[in-house]
């Protein structure tokens, strides 16, 4: 997800996104076709997390799509935020896969919060993790934006950082002490 590679320039995604914005259906076309590869790079990254779910990356790009199509009038900032966003659909997408999973009577299948950061973490319920971030954005909206974007978007901390405008050891300092918290709401939850 660096510059100038996946969805285009962030100059060409600005001016795409704010087309888009303005009402451009072709612009948005072509914004969803010059992120696609991008997008479904972090729902293969998504999916690699969730054993069980059905849904390939394709699916689950598709589905994102299409609930993002209705949020034309967003004022998009720049490649960052629409990927953020992006991510943070795909996580609804992913959630609701889950619920309609449980309502089927299925046994809750886990996931693997993977961050990059020492030991490998235990694997974790999607739908415990969704709930924890509910929470979390309750009472820290930076803290569950910076876990959407790490963890569901699959950004690094240098991408983090150029979103946030943070200093790399905050990124990686909050994202500790929040994963941390993370992992403590989820094993309290309830089975």
């Amino acid at each position: 997800m660096g510059d100038g590679d996946g969805i285009a320039g962030d100059e060409d995604s600005r001016a795409l996104l704010h087309a888009w914005q303005a009402g451009d259906a072709a612009a948005g076309d072509r914004l969803f076709a010059l992120a696609h590869d991008e997008l479904r790079t972090v729902a293969a990254a998504l999916l690699r997390r969730e054993r069980h779910s059905s849904l390939s990356s394709g699916d689950l790009v598709n589905e994102a799509v299409l609930r993002l199509i209705p949020l034309e009038r967003i004022d998009w900032r720049d490649k960052a935020h629409f990927l953020a966003l992006s991510a943070r659909v795909m996580r609804q997408v992913l959630v609701d896969h889950a619920r309609a999973r449980l309502t089927e009577k299925r046994d809750h299948h886990r996931v693997t919060l993977v961050t990059g950061m020492g030991a490998e973490a235990p694997p974790v319920d999607l739908l415990d993790l969704n709930a924890a971030l509910i929470e979390l954005e309750g009472w820290d909206r930076d803290r569950a934006s910076l876990v959407e974007m790490r963890y569901f978007g699959g950004m690094t901390i240098d991408e983090i950082v150029a979103v946030t405008g943070q200093s790399a050891p905050t990124v990686k300092r909050r994202w500790r002490s929040t994963r941390a918290w993370l992992m403590q709401a989820m094993q309290e939850r309830p089975e």
